[in-house]
């Protein structure tokens, strides 16, 4: 790029030349009328920055004079700057800090350069606007990266884990932490994108890391209503790995969320500690990240190679129309056993189960399924691996 006197370079410089609305419209590949549009009526679209099939993204002045675009998914919340900085670092590969001086003057440069035509009277660069155009694109396949500040835990946190069974000793050994502030791509859009609420809090799941070094982060707000985002995530995959660190389980249960897995989980822990000897299996537990996912072959090899020789899985879904259809799913796809609550308890998951009954009830429905699979052993066709069915089974 051409240089140009960076001492005169300012955002008052820039915004006396080029608006607001069409610097987001260039940096964001859509047009001036629809951003105006927006402003004018409220109106949301869907995200140019990631996949979104429902309109979640609105544009509006704060009340600084200042245009924002924020993404009500909780995935962006910014200024046109900090737009810009976002696409440059997909067009260089490398990222822009909009709070370091010279990343924001090479971002204010890079916007006289977009706009030569207003900027320096010539003719705009097609190669430019389409390495833009590109960069949108390809930022709807990059993976986020979510930074959270963690604050402590509190008398409302013991509250909510409580009512499912979960001390808050065992969210920590299973990487589930309070939010007090949580960053997405925090170089590029520093504001934060959450602060701590007692109306609506936020627990963060720590999920792994990818082979980039991006940790795989899911955040949970539990009080939120319907239609409002209770998940935002940057992975999708099995959740609760850490947590499966043995060779030799007898039973690894899949269920449907990462609360139903630490109440199961926690329900197991006090079972073990409270009748020492009753449960002489081991026992391991894991989610899918949502209850339509679909379980990728190398992910059942992976589980299938923790279990003991004589070891099953078995399901647990939400027993209503989706979590019934993902049951009969894993079943005929991967002879996966599936379980659902009994209807008589009014309760259409584990989590809520464990709220509705007192927990001698819960150890009995947990020992009659255990017998159940041993039941199931003994019935098995050891030559085929086939279940040989008779009448007598206690189901």
């Amino acid at each position: 790029m051409r240089n140009i006197n960076s001492t005169k370079l300012t955002k008052q410089t820039i915004l006396e030349k080029i608006s607001q609305v069409t610097i987001f419209s260039t940096y964001l590949n859509l047009s001036d009328t629809i951003v105006q549009h927006c402003i004018d009526t409220g109106e949301l679209i869907c995200s140019p920055i990631r996949e979104d099939i429902h309109p979640t993204c609105g544009f509006k002045y704060d009340n600084k004079g200042r245009l924002k675009f924020k993404d009500f998914s909780g995935y962006f919340w910014g200024d046109c700057f900090d737009i810009v900085a976002l696409v440059m670092s997909s067009i260089y590969n490398k990222q822009y800090n909009v709070k370091d001086k010279n990343d924001f003057i090479k971002i204010l440069r890079h916007i006289t350069f977009t706009f030569k035509d207003i900027f320096y009277g010539q003719e705009k660069d097609i190669n430019l606007i389409n390495s833009i155009n590109y960069a949108v694109n390809n930022i709807k396949t990059q993976k986020p990266k979510i930074e959270l500040v963690v604050r402590d835990w509190n008398a409302d946190d013991k509250t909510y884990w409580d009512n499912i069974g979960v001390s808050l000793n065992f969210l920590n050994i299973n990487f589930i932490y309070p939010v007090e502030q949580y960053y997405i791509n925090r170089n590029v859009n520093p504001e934060p994108k959450y602060y701590y609420n007692t109306n609506d809090p936020c627990y963060g799941y720590l999920l792994g890391q990818d082979r980039n070094g991006i940790y795989n982060i899911k955040l949970y707000f539990p009080k939120r209503d319907k239609g409002h985002t209770k998940f935002i995530t940057n992975c999708n995959h099995l959740e609760g790995i850490y947590n499966l660190d043995k060779n030799n389980y007898d039973i690894i249960v899949i269920t449907k969320s990462t609360k139903d897995r630490v109440s199961i989980g926690a329900a197991l822990l006090k079972m073990s500690l409270l009748y020492r000897g009753l449960i002489n299996k081991q026992i391991g537990v894991i989610n899918i990240p949502h209850e339509t996912y679909k379980l990728r072959q190398n992910e059942y090899d992976w589980l299938y190679s923790k279990l003991n020789n004589n070891g099953y899985i078995i399901s647990l879904m939400d027993n209503d129309a989706v979590g019934i259809n993902e049951s009969i799913w894993l079943k005929n796809n991967f002879n996966i056993i599936p379980f659902l609550i009994p209807f008589r308890y009014k309760s259409k998951d584990f989590s809520e189960l464990v709220q509705n009954i007192n927990f001698q009830e819960i150890k009995t429905l947990i020992i009659k399924v255990i017998n159940y699979l041993d039941y199931y052993d003994r019935k098995r066709d050891k030559s085929s691996g086939n279940f040989q069915y008779d009448s007598s089974m206690p189901y």
